[in-house]
């Protein structure tokens, strides 16, 4: 599984849409109201979102 770290909500999502990834690693501190709305963005398109050794982990849907 191909994967990436981004650095800001702008980059997730770009990483995220470009289909390239199916793994993205949140590598900032995300508010709560960017991860609502990350997560509310992607889990309608089957992603998982996971807190994994302190990072946010989004896993998109094979």
């Amino acid at each position: 599984m191909k994967s990436a770290t981004a650095k800001s909500l702008k980059k997730a999502n770009e990483l995220l849409k470009s289909g390239e990834f199916r793994e993205v690693v949140l590598d900032f501190n995300i508010s709560a109201d960017e991860f609502f709305e990350l997560a509310d963005r992607w889990a309608e398109r089957g992603a998982k979102i996971k807190k994994e050794d302190g990072s946010f982990v989004i896993r998109l849907a094979k």
